[in-house]
């Protein structure tokens, strides 16, 4: 008897693994974006906070800053150190007077035909930045310089902004399966007051925070996924922006080249190997090219040898005995490492406009118990996660510890060569570092992790990025209103 043709079962099939795959990777995909959809609405509209608050010229060099990027609009070509305009210096002048710049009681002279400087000029660095800047000031020439300055200002709250999604997508590179994490990262990045604050200045330095978080994506695309042409070149692009924007950018070469060897070897390799290389390549190094000298008070220091000395002063002109006499004369740089790292940490954190607006001591110390509990914890976390995490994982936590470490070492190098005793050299300020600002809050997040049990792990990120809000709220709220304009 014929049956009929086989019947056919109406239930779904099972997909097969692969599509399983690509339909939870195009869920997380719309996940993740969804969260960027309110993600960058709300970091343009908190740099726009900090952008409004601070009147004109209330940013570290301000006036100079602009006065370069201005005169390239004017002069339609790369000013040398001794251009100036003298209107444009008397309306900078007049502005910076009507704002309040100048303390209590203190103006200038605007009937004088021949201005005094505006500050230091800054036509030392790469045009890079300021042509960027130049390219909005066009369209505003012939406005009020204040017009002209907030102009210029918006370009440094895109680049805030994009920073933002930056972070959001490293966190999202890193920790695909943590939207917690992806969560807590940028707006941490956000909430950072000093960041903001410096990030809506006229200032290369926002440029070249913004190369620098850019090149951090693209060594965690590096790190995590092998050598993608879309990686390398996002990677390479980023670090030649901002060796062509300042010199704070030179620190970003170690975390490129870990990123492309990391890269190209995929599997691990022994610690022991990496640090004995490490160990003897640097005491090759340091053997070849130093010598035991003699400080002018009778101390000994290290010099170069004269060979290396020969090729520094016909060629590399760097003045790098100079350099290393200072580094190594711990008798009169003890006191001075002491107070860079006072002014360094403070300024770094809690320190606004030209670095003279402070939140009070308080935030200070708890600035430093947090940092000092979350490299507690950091360890505590290395520790407990050291089997849980993949490879990529741990070479790109390593990648933001170096980058961290370097940042610290490049400013003890700003220090040097020291003046002559008795003289009190310019001690750098944190902002020469802000570079470093994501990988910063990468380690404080993780570390701040290891100081809880397991069972917190969904719940100290809220813990930390509530405390960030409220320094953040303070600080705008209260601290920039109250010094500006009088109120709170």
């Amino acid at each position: 008897m014929d049956t009929g043709p086989t019947s056919v079962s109406l239930s779904v099939a099972s997909p097969s693994p692969n599509l399983a795959l690509e339909r939870t990777d195009r869920w997380r995909s719309l996940r993740d974006y969804a969260l960027l959809r309110w993600l960058l609405p709300l970091a343009l509209l908190h740099g726009v906070l900090y952008l409004v608050i601070a009147p004109p010229w209330q940013h570290y060099d301000e006036p100079t800053h602009f006065e370069y990027a201005w005169l390239i609009v004017v002069h339609n070509h790369i000013p040398t150190m001794d251009e100036s305009d003298p209107q444009m210096r008397h309306n900078a002048l007049e502005s910076m007077d009507r704002f309040r710049f100048y303390p209590p009681g203190q103006h200038v002279d605007l009937t004088d035909p021949n201005p005094p400087e505006i500050g230091m000029n800054q036509r030392y660095h790469p045009a890079l930045y300021y042509m960027l800047v130049a390219l909005p000031l066009r369209l505003v020439a012939d406005l009020p310089i204040d017009v002209q300055l907030y102009t210029a200002r918006t370009l440094s709250l895109i680049l805030y902004t994009l920073i933002i999604a930056i972070a959001w997508r490293v966190a999202v590179v890193v920790v695909p399966d943590e939207p917690l994490i992806q969560l807590v990262v940028p707006l941490m990045l956000l909430f950072t007051p000093s960041f903001a604050d410096m990030m809506t200045a006229v200032n290369n330095d926002v440029l070249v925070n913004f190369a620098a978080a850019a090149l951090l994506l693209g060594c965690v695309l590096l790190v995590c996924g092998g050598m993608h042409p879309t990686s390398l070149v996002l990677a390479t692009l980023a670090l030649g922006v901002g060796l062509a924007t300042k010199r704070t950018a030179v620190i970003l070469l170690v975390p490129y080249v870990l990123a492309l060897l990391w890269a190209l070897h995929r599997t691990p390799l022994r610690l022991w190997k990496v640090a004995g290389v490490l160990v003897i390549g640097t005491l090759m190094s340091a053997f070849a090219g130093l010598e035991i000298g003699h400080a002018a008070n009778g101390t000994q220091i290290l010099a170069l040898r004269p060979w290396l000395n020969q090729l520094d002063s016909s060629y590399l002109r760097l003045s790098l005995d100079s350099w290393v006499r200072s580094v190594s004369d711990f008798e009169q740089t003890n006191v001075l490492y002491q107070l860079l790292l006072t002014i360094s940490f403070t300024s770094f954190w809690v320190r606004f406009g030209w670095g003279n607006i402070i939140i009070g001591s308080w935030a200070d110390w708890m600035m430093v118990g947090i940092c000092v509990a979350c490299a507690v914890g950091l360890i505590v976390q290395g520790w407990r996660s050291r089997s849980q995490m993949t490879i990529s994982q741990q070479r790109c936590i390593w990648i933001f510890l170096i980058a961290v470490v370097l940042g610290c070492l490049s400013l003890v190098a700003r220090l040097h060569p020291l003046p002559s005793p008795g003289y009190i050299p310019y001690i750098p300020r944190g902002r020469y570092i802000f570079t470093v600002m994501l990988p910063v809050i990468w380690l404080i997040v993780l570390g701040w992790q290891g100081l809880f049990p397991n069972r917190w792990k969904h719940v100290s990120p809220i813990i930390i990025l509530g405390l960030w809000g409220a320094i953040d709220l303070i600080v705008w709220s209260n601290t920039l209103i109250a010094y500006f304009y009088g109120v709170g």
